[in-house]
Parts: C-alpha cells; sequence; structure tokens
C-alpha cells in the first residue's frame, strides 16, 4: 500500500513587504495611534476592500502602468548617462 504524502506546515498567508510614501506611512500609523498591529490590520483591511472592488481588468492596468513607468525611468536613465 502507497504511503500518503504529508501536508507541509506553516503559515496559511505568504508575507508580503510593502513599501508606502512616508507621508502616508505617517497618516496611516496615526490613525493606528502608533500600534503595528493596528497599523497592519488597517493596511490589510484597505487592500482587501480595495481588491473587493477591482475587477481583473483593473487589476491588469496597474500592471500596465507600472511596466510604462518603468520604461520610462530606464529611459530618463538612459539620458541622464548620456548627458
Amino acid at each position: 500500500m502507497a504511503k500518503r504524502g504529508r501536508k507541509k506546515g506553516g503559515a496559511r498567508y505568504r508575507r508580503v513587504t510593502l513599501s508606502l510614501p512616508k507621508r502616508l506611512y505617517y497618516v496611516l500609523n496615526g490613525i493606528a495611534m502608533g500600534d503595528e498591529r493596528k497599523l497592519n490590520r488597517l493596511i490589510k483591511g484597505i487592500l482587501e476592500d480595495k481588491l473587493m472592488e477591482s475587477t481583473v481588468a483593473e487589476l491588469e492596468l496597474y500592471l500596465g502602468r507600472g511596466e510604462e513607468l518603468e520604461e520610462e525611468e530606464m529611459e530618463e536613465a538612459e539620458e541622464e548617462k548620456k548627458e
């Protein structure tokens, strides 16, 4: 008889690192009254609400904008190197 594989243990969720502009961070941190757990819960809630309201097409637009911005930044960097 074959032995059944074992389920991997560990966290149910993946950890994500998020970079925020300082100004936005200070506003959210103020709302959370300096409590890191509250801050994380607040950010998680905002992201979940936004994702629930968004369609796949809207989310793909964010990716398209990100790629366009990266291309523009690379072009600007190349122009600065030439000068």
